[in-house]
């Protein structure tokens, strides 16, 4: 049913995007923040969200100006054959890389806080080959399942935050301070996992429906994800202090078990967070899959209906990947390092070359 057109619509895309925002930072951001900003945690949030909502903005622009382009046509076109595969590779590392560590994170946390006795090469493997089933079925299958899931999600998530504020300490974040330039280059690797879903813009314009104020759109939205992440982590400087919370591992969680709907709602707030997360990550990962089959098809010229030929080779290299660190801290340590570099090279350095290049051949055409 979900690979007859191949095609999603804005909205859909919207609210995948916004999903991606709320990954692993919905777990992690507060204490990393306050760890490298302190009491102006949520102020810095709020500025690398905007930042990030102005590459959004770049991307789609870029996007527009050969909306049947993927990034493999973009490096072929800018680059040439040669150089533009060898770049579609890169990519194709960087995906293997970002589906890898989040999937391990992900199967880490739940080992050791639901499943101890299962051994976490399975967990890994089974949660790949459930999202290679969705991936199997194309980009429409996520779409849907992150348009179902914002309205099953959002509107609960956000009556729990209203309760959560409600039974803030608001003098923990006194006194208000403005961030300085070194605490905004501290947050470069905590905050490169609000760049991660992006992504998506390198890849899903050949299926999108309709365009209209497509640029305007993603703003807004984006601009939606950075409010709510900025509203998370103020509760959690309210609920703790900048202090005890650069110290928690997942001050989300925790924050939500101050809040009990018992007979009413649910009696663990923390695992409706927990469940929402779970579902984001297994999203994030069967994109990432569909991905790489996608670049695979286009880098090798292959039919389209063959794309899914190509799960056979990333579904063992993104299991051998999330394997090789010895444990959680080595996941959390190497993705802090590698992810914001190679955010830089793929998301800004490389699309504002292929952007000057596309721009002199337009006008050398012209003349």
């Amino acid at each position: 049913m979900f690979a007859e057109n191949h095609k999603i619509s804005v909205r859909q895309l919207e609210s995948m995007l916004l999903l991606y925002y709320f990954s692993t930072a919905v777990l992690f951001l507060p204490s990393e923040a306050a760890n490298s900003a302190g009491n102006s945690c949520w102020i810095v949030t709020i500025l690398w969200g905007v930042a990030s909502s102005l590459l959004a903005v770049f991307l789609v622009y870029l996007g527009g100006r050969h909306p049947s382009y993927t990034a493999v046509e973009w490096y072929e076109y800018s680059f040439g054959r040669g150089l533009g595969t060898v770049l579609a590779f890169g990519l194709a590392g960087k995906l293997v890389f970002d589906g890898a560590m989040e999937l391990r994170l992900f199967c880490d946390i739940i080992s050791s806080s639901m499943l101890p006795r299962t051994p976490l090469w399975l967990l890994i493997l089974l949660t790949l080959i459930l999202c290679s089933i969705t991936a199997a079925h194309g980009a429409e299958c996520s779409a849907r399942a992150a348009e179902v899931l914002f309205f099953v999600v959002f509107v609960p998530l956000i009556l729990v935050l209203i309760f959560v504020a409600i039974s803030a300490e608001y003098h923990r974040v006194l006194p208000i301070e403005m961030p300085n330039l070194h605490e905004l280059k501290e947050g470069v690797p905590f905050f490169g996992q609000l760049f991660q879903g992006l992504g998506i813009f390198l890849f899903m314009f050949p299926y999108l429906k309709k365009r209209q104020h497509l640029g305007r759109r993603i703003w807004l939205t984006c601009l939606l994800a950075t409010a709510a992440l900025g509203i998370l982590v103020f509760l959690s400087l309210a609920v703790y202090g900048a202090d005890v919370l650069s110290e928690k591992m997942l001050p989300t969680l925790q924050m939500m078990e101050r809040v009990s709907f018992s007979g009413i709602f649910l009696g663990r707030q923390d695992l409706f967070l927990l469940w929402f997360w779970m579902v984001t990550t297994f999203l994030f990962v069967a994109i990432l899959i569909f991905f790489g089959g996608d670049l695979c098809t286009r880098v090798f010229k292959s039919k389209k209906q063959q794309r899914n030929r190509w799960l056979i080779l990333w579904c063992p290299l993104i299991f051998i990947v999330a394997l090789l660190p010895k444990d959680m801290a080595t996941v959390y340590w190497v993705r802090l390092r590698v992810a914001p570099w190679l955010n830089g090279v793929f998301f800004i350095l490389l699309p504002l070359i292929t952007l000057c290049i596309d721009g002199i051949k337009g006008r050398g055409k012209h003349e």
